[in-house]
């Protein structure tokens, strides 16, 4: 079986309402995936993250279509680790030139469709190609629900059956930790809070902010500070040894995942299939948290083509902690499947047909579809 054609595919729609993050806004809702076609018929697809900056998409197409799909094109697609490690050799020096992310996106949508046909090949499931099943289900926090009022939007998710939710900060210093004391008042002590800074403050902002959540009984908080910051993290773990770090979801190599939880920089790591450099990458990552006793949360903030691959990653390893579902009113992202994923209770199950076990829905990818 040979690789014959790499296509990426840009799905979205302007948004109603933008969803404010601490580094900027989201006008748009944009999808990138990645379809890989073979001699032999089986087509694998995968997801890759364009949702910052806006103007990413079209450096994606390039990447992807231009760039990595040359190195191959008539090569077997069932050597996914081998090709993820082509990739990753041939495009080292570019890191230098331009966002290491970007090149690690590009990788992981391709990457992800590579594990789609192994899967679809040998009829399983990508799961038990990563080694097996720990969990058939996952349970799950929410998160984009409420910007302007999270206190309430989180009491209507606890409505929903979930156990934890997480809001967003890094605007308005006070009125954020006002927000945050309110939703954790709202939800009550036995729920779990996540609050996520999306990298919005230098060391001295941090620790001000930090001191105005200690007594939130966080079960952790995300990002505070520039994801390469190991210093600051560490500084902040043992200023505030009772709020937990979350980080790792705009990291992009193995060493920086072996020196977080080696250092115990983060309690917490979050690989993303979409952003990490694909189910290769991410499994790695998860992999070398493990050994070091440090649970995983897969990070995912695209359609539900990304969520299946992140719901693999979660099901395969035995570190596995919690895991991300966006609920902004969004339909495009559970749209691009036939059969959507039902969060019941806050717990979704794992897919167990083969490759990533989805079925598209052709005629909204179709209808959705951007042209670059």
């Amino acid at each position: 079986m040979k690789i014959t054609q790499i296509r990426f595919v840009l799905c979205g729609y302007a948004l109603p309402t933008p969803i404010p993050l601490s580094c900027g806004s989201l006008t748009h809702r944009n999808f990138g995936l990645v379809f890989i076609e073979t001699d032999a018929g089986v087509t694998g697809v995968g997801e890759t993250s364009v949702n910052f900056p806006p103007w990413c998409v079209h450096e994606r197409r390039a990447t992807i279509e231009d760039g990595l799909a040359t190195l191959l094109i008539g090569e077997n697609p069932l050597d996914v680790g081998r090709l993820h490690d082509k990739m990753v050799n041939a495009t080292r020096a570019f890191t230098r030139m331009w966002a290491e992310g970007a090149i690690a996106q590009a990788i992981s949508g391709i990457d992800i469709a590579l594990w789609d046909i192994a899967g679809k090949s040998y009829g399983v499931p990508i799961w038990q190609l990563l080694g097996g099943r720990y969990r058939e289900e996952i349970v799950c926090y929410a998160v984009g629900f409420n910007a302007a009022d999270p206190a309430a939007g989180a009491l209507d998710m606890k409505a929903r059956g979930y156990t934890h939710a997480k809001m967003r900060i890094g605007f308005d210093d006070a009125v954020d930790v006002r927000k945050a004391h309110a939703m954790r008042e709202a939800v009550g002590p036995d729920f779990g809070m996540m609050i996520d800074a999306n990298q919005a403050f230098d060391l001295p902002r941090a620790r001000r902010v930090m001191r105005d959540l200690e007594a939130l009984d966080l079960f952790w908080l995300e990002e505070p500070l520039l994801s390469d910051d190991i210093e600051g993290y560490l500084a902040l773990r043992r200023e505030f040894p009772t709020i937990p770090l979350a980080w790792g979801e705009n990291a992009f190599r193995l060493s920086d995942y072996r020196d977080f939880t080696t250092k115990d920089a983060a309690q917490y790591v979050m690989p993303d299939p979409c952003r990490s450099g694909g189910m290769t990458a991410a499994a790695r990552m998860c992999e070398a948290a493990a050994e070091r006793g440090v649970p995983f949360s897969p990070h995912h903030y695209g359609s539900d083509v990304g969520f299946a691959a992140a719901l693999h990653l979660a099901a395969s390893k035995p570190n596995f902690s919690i895991m991300l579902r966006d609920e902004a009113p969004v339909p495009l992202r559970g749209d691009v499947l036939k059969v959507h994923f039902e969060v019941a209770n806050g717990v979704v199950r794992v897919p167990d047909g083969p490759g990533l076990g989805i079925e598209l829905n052709m005629s909204a990818i179709q209808s959705a579809t951007i042209r670059l």
